[in-house]
């Protein structure tokens, strides 16, 4: 295999067979040079086991951890790349077969980006019966400044880092994402961070991946719940660091999509729809608030990547 100049890296958690669509899209990819490392969080095998089929594609690299949180995997995954450039992707997506390519045309042509969010597009579902995630940009955008970061809301399932100045940022706050202190938002207080740091955010529409993990709308305001407390314990951090600037970026989500979208079918005397959004916001908030930071690196304190992470063969 040639060096890779570009990672590619699936975080995943009992997600058994599932996981195969997401790795089999990636090993197709056209670049000519990158590596997949998978980090395998389960508590089974069966993720394992399903993964045995690509045993002999020497591109992919099966990481096996005894941890639990994505901003935890994520970091892991980053330490072990050995390319300057890091794509992340879900478990439950497809990539496109530009994905890798492109995004490190997209980084070669913005040297000051350290952070890049490509869309994201539901797969197929009934919407009538729930959702998937997903978030799509019609114009490329370079993202310079805390106000320009209120309308950039690119999310994990699709990004790519540099990954010397992730790194240098102390990598992903690993009390952030899903199974961490604070449940989700490690993805956007990333690139808050990057930007507090003098970095630029670069979302494009040039690429895409395939989001196949489908809620119910029934699911949808635990998810709500989970994200917007996550977002208030991202978005608090910079303040308490110094960073009175990034005083714009939480007060437009808590002024704008937490507080007045919700409110805005009273214009149609219609009842106010999604408040939680506000409650879990704050919520975040407070607990942010309570727990210790690094002002420099803009993570909170707190354990660091446990050893019981081991690369094997499938």
């Amino acid at each position: 295999m040639n060096t890779p100049t570009i990672s590619a890296i699936i975080c995943t958690r009992n997600r058994g067979e599932r996981v195969v669509a997401a790795v089999e899209s990636i090993l197709a990819n056209d670049h000519q040079a990158f590596e997949l490392i998978i980090v395998d969080q389960s508590t089974n095998t069966v993720t394992a086991t399903a993964l045995r089929r690509f045993c002999n594609n020497d591109r992919l690299r099966y990481i096996a951890s005894a941890t639990k949180g994505l901003g935890i995997a994520r970091n892991i995954g980053l330490q072990l790349a050995q390319a300057p450039l890091v794509a992340f992707t879900d478990d439950d997506c497809r990539v496109a077969a530009n994905w890798l390519r492109v995004i490190e045309a997209e980084f070669q042509r913005e040297p000051q980006a350290a952070v890049l969010f490509c869309n994201v597009v539901p797969g197929p579902h009934d919407a009538s019966a729930g959702f998937i995630p997903a978030y799509q940009r019609q114009q490329r955008t370079i993202v310079k400044t805390f106000f320009g970061k209120c309308r950039a809301r690119g999310i994990g399932a699709g990004m790519a880092v540099r990954r010397d100045l992730v790194l240098a940022m102390g990598g992903f706050d690993e009390a952030l994402g899903a199974g961490g202190r604070f449940p989700s938002a490690e993805d956007a207080d990333i690139a808050l961070r990057a930007i507090a740091h003098g970095w630029y955010v670069v979302e494009t529409p040039a690429t895409y991946v395939i989001h196949d993990g489908f809620r119910t709308w029934a699911e949808a305001r635990e998810l709500a719940a989970r994200d917007w407390e996550g977002l208030g314990a991202a978005y608090i951090k910079p303040l308490k660091a110094g960073h009175c600037r990034a005083t714009i970026v939480l007060m437009y989500e808590l002024l704008v999509p937490a507080l007045l979208e919700p409110l805005a079918p009273l214009l149609r005397l219609k009842r106010p729809r999604g408040l939680g959004r506000l409650v879990a916001f704050v919520r975040g908030c407070l607990r942010g608030l309570a727990h210790p930071v690094d002002r420099e690196r803009l993570v909170y304190r707190g354990k660091t990547i446990a050893p019981t992470t081991v690369e094997r063969s499938l």
